[in-house]
């Protein structure tokens, strides 16, 4: 038996937490449990990005606990497993933050891009049940190109059906007429700013810096045309439409928690992503929602980390990282259990 992120209970009331550890083994008991597995939504302490410890929660107690009731703590374990879940997480604190504050405390790289999707034709919107498939062809291309295992389409398709509107599927997609009336208006301020460059160097050809300033303008009018011709030529291949990006959240009045994404590669210049990470932040600024859940990182904070770039993106949100205590397992039936740990140990050594 496993209670996977639970159970959910007061872990303030270290009564409760006593009493309902103590029942929970004695139910599971009669029902012929090998072992019970658990793990609290508790945080054990605060971290940066960098991996520096910021604070202790306050829960050291929940060990001698445990171990008072007969649990085993399964150690601080960083890394992926498939069945045991991640013992960090990367939350943005949103309690008392406007829109604007979110945006000002990313780093320059986040804001940049953020404030990019912001004009250039992304739109967002939700999916419903039937449209899954596009957020599903999204992970499976993001999937392919990361190198990482995703889940059967059962596990997407059965939190839909039971987590309900609790269940949000942000698509995000250019709108192409959208984007080109902006290149258009960005091409209009460009002409008159090199017009009026052109008229200083009249007045003043010494002057190196309205040269310099020419110069730049007519490389960025350059650059603004191709934008205009890659537009044209995509909106005329696939509509005015184009899908770009795709995740997965889940929605409580505790929290948002962005389980999973994938973006097209072919088209991840368009920052995709960003717009639904901007667009979910907002959701949870609106709905007075202070937690904003990144989920899942390693755990390991050397630049040779497996998720080094996930970390780094989500840091430069200005999110910080929320170690959790981890598993604790009391054997059930005792005698069993000593020949299952045996014999996966053997297994393990293969």
């Amino acid at each position: 038996f496993y209670t996977n992120r639970g159970p959910v209970i007061d872990f303030e009331n270290k009564e409760l937490v006593h009493y309902f550890f103590n029942e929970l083994a004695k139910y599971v008991k009669k029902h012929n449990a090998l072992y019970l597995r658990v793990d609290p939504y508790l945080a054990y302490q605060y971290r940066n990005h960098d991996g520096d410890v910021l604070e202790n929660a306050g829960h050291d107690w929940i060990f001698d606990k445990m171990k008072q009731l007969g649990y085993k703590h399964q150690g601080f374990l960083t890394g992926f497993d498939p069945i045991i879940q991640i013992r960090f997480h990367s939350v943005l604190d949103l309690k008392d933050k406007t829109a604007k504050d979110a945006l000002n405390d990313m780093d320059s790289l986040r804001k940049r891009n953020t404030k990019k999707v912001q004009k250039n034709g992304v739109k967002v919107r939700f999916l419903g049940e039937d449209e899954l498939p596009i957020f599903r062809s999204f992970m499976e291309d993001t999937s392919e190109s990361k190198d990482f295992d995703d889940r059967e389409d059962s596990f997407y398709y059965n939190r839909l059906k039971y987590y309900k509107n609790r269940v949000l599927v942000p698509l995000a997609y250019m709108d192409f007429e959208a984007y080109i009336d902006e290149l258009k208006s960005e091409r209009e301020v460009l002409s008159k700013d090199i017009n009026k460059a052109l008229k200083d160097i009249e007045k003043r050809p010494e002057n190196k810096k309205a040269y310099n300033k020419k110069e730049n303008l007519e490389k960025q009018l350059i650059a603004n045309q191709q934008k205009i011709d890659e537009a044209k030529s995509l909106q005329e291949q696939h509509g005015n439409e184009l899908p770009i990006s795709a995740a997965f959240f889940i929605v409580n009045p505790y929290e948002v928690v962005y389980y999973a994404g994938g973006t097209s590669n072919e088209f991840r210049h368009f920052a995709g992503s960003y717009a639904i990470q901007w667009k979910m932040i907002n959701y949870a600024i609106d709905n007075n929602i202070d937690r904003y859940n990144f989920y899942g990182i390693s755990g390991d904070f050397s630049e040779d980390a497996e998720d080094a770039g996930v970390v780094k993106f989500k840091k430069g949100f200005n999110a910080d990282v929320v170690e959790y205590v981890g598993d604790f397992i009391k054997p059930i039936n005792k005698p069993m259990y000593k020949i299952y740990t045996m014999l996966k140990g053997l297994k393990d050594k293969k």
